[in-house]
């Protein structure tokens, strides 16, 4: 840390405007920043560790490379936020606004998000193993390479998202939207799909079904899969020209 200044861990910063400010490698550790304003801030390399930050307004900042673990960031706002190689595991961000947020190459391993919107946010190889995304919101958002196994992704809507090398592994996609999504190279071994609605979506193979877990009449195939049951637990695959 280059100065004293840049030390606010543990500070009462409830309802502050930072908006704007270079808050770069700024210590913010177990401060309180509800209802703060950081919009357009550059919080670059900066430490929120368990920093409590609920209900804050905070477009268009930059977060690259902080440390936001455990950090409570629920109900706040991050539209278009740069969040780059940050470290969000076990953060909090419960209907959380990251519409078009870049959360690329992040550490969010165990991640709370049900409820969270982040429709054409950026994922690219972000690690979410073991995250609680139970209905979120990814529509349309870029999940290429990204690690999502064993993580509880219950009614999660994945509409037009691209889930190119997405690694579902043991995870639960009960009753998730995946109309229109790019599955190729998806792997969804162990993953339980029962419910799930793959109506159009793209690039899905015999391979990816046969490594998952449903029930059947109980998921919704691309016209291209078409499976022909043999018994009520075993079934047929065959993939035919889209």
């Amino acid at each position: 840390m280059e100065s004293s200044t840049k030390d606010w861990s543990g500070k009462d910063l409830v309802g502050k405007n930072f908006d704007g400010q270079d808050l770069s490698e700024y210590d913010f550790s177990k401060a309180d920043l509800s209802e703060a304003s950081l919009q357009g801030a550059d919080c670059s390399r900066a430490a929120f560790y368990r920093t409590r930050m609920r209900e804050a307004q905070a477009s268009k900042a930059r977060f690259r490379e902080a440390d936001l673990e455990e950090a409570n960031l629920s109900d706040s706002v991050f539209q278009e936020a740069d969040f780059t190689s940050a470290n969000l595991e076990g953060a909090d961000l419960r209907r959380a606004d990251l519409a078009r947020a870049d959360l690329s190459l992040t550490n969010m391993t165990g991640v709370y998000m049900n409820d969270a919107r982040l429709e054409k946010a950026c994922l690219r190889e972000a690690d979410l193993k073991a995250a609680d995304l139970r209905q979120a919101d990814l529509s349309g958002a870029d999940l290429t390479g990204a690690d999502l196994s064993y993580s509880n992704l219950e009614g999660i809507r994945l509409t037009g998202a691209n889930l190119k090398d997405a690694d579902f592994t043991g995870a639960h996609l009960k009753n998730a939207h995946l109309n229109q999504a790019d599955l190729s190279g998806a792997d969804f071994s162990e993953c339980d799909i029962t419910g799930a609605d793959f109506t159009g979506a793209l690039h899905l193979d015999c391979s990816q079904i046969e490594s998952a877990l449903f029930e059947k009449g109980s998921t919704r195939f691309p016209h291209y899969i078409q499976l022909q049951w043999t018994t009520a637990e075993n079934y047929e695959c065959r993939c035919i020209t889209e």
